[in-house]
């Protein structure tokens, strides 16, 4: 699956990197709102968690305003459990927070300032950072509910591979800072045992250097 995903777009690049124009470089950072999909994933008993998001940009830019774009990024994903049921007797509380390291290849659209882009992820499982408790289901309702104690987690529960989609559009002002908004998500499971994609939002600003003048290109 993830040599398909990525197949048409890996036979595209160097076809258009051979009419490249220029070279830039740069570098992103923000926050996202991640959660979770699949049959393991409701949203009545998940919430968004909040988290951050970082890293450097390459992109390769074309006369039509096409360029391919790529990126190396820290992310944090993951989601809240809120009474996520496990046994008929007991639910789960608490925040599962993962850490990625993405590489995100796009195609990019610009026209003025405004700019979409979109395609293939493939990230790679860094670290988990989950604070989760087993809670007493019949105390719910209850100021405190009943702590029945934590619930274990370790990497190895979860794919270190993760494969899936981003798309955004966003704003690139003539000094080379922009602000972005993307979509991504998980196209397989991140949990061994259950079905449980990743899903979010990102609101990035960031830094492109600026593109040579025509006379520079012509040098």
């Amino acid at each position: 699956m993830k040599k398909t995903l990525l197949l048409p777009l890996f036979i595209l690049l160097p076809v258009l990197l051979a009419q490249a124009q220029y070279a830039r470089f740069g570098a992103k950072a923000g926050g996202n709102l991640s959660s979770v999909q699949g049959s393991d994933g409701s949203s009545n008993t998940t919430n968004n968690l909040a988290g951050l998001n970082g890293g450097f940009i390459l992109s390769y830019e074309f006369v039509s305003r096409l360029a391919v774009q790529g990126e190396l990024l820290y992310e944090q994903r993951g989601f809240v459990y809120d009474a996520f049921p496990i046994s008929a007797d007991e639910v789960l509380e608490g925040d599962h927070r993962l850490h990625y390291l993405m590489l995100p290849v796009m195609l990019k659209l610009q026209k003025g300032g405004l700019f979409v882009e979109g395609g293939p992820y493939l990230g790679y499982l860094l670290a988990k950072a989950s604070d989760i408790k087993r809670l007493d289901r019949s105390t719910l309702d209850d100021t405190n509910p009943t702590t029945l104690g934590d619930y274990p987690l370790h990497i190895s529960d979860f794919e270190r591979w993760d494969y899936g989609y981003t798309i955004g559009i966003g704003i690139e002002m003539d000094n080379g800072f922009f602000v972005s908004v993307h979509n991504t998500g998980g196209l397989t499971s991140f949990s061994k045992r259950l079905d449980q994609k990743n899903f979010g939002y990102m609101l990035s600003i960031g830094y492109l250097l600026r593109p040579p003048s025509p006379d520079e290109m012509m040098r």
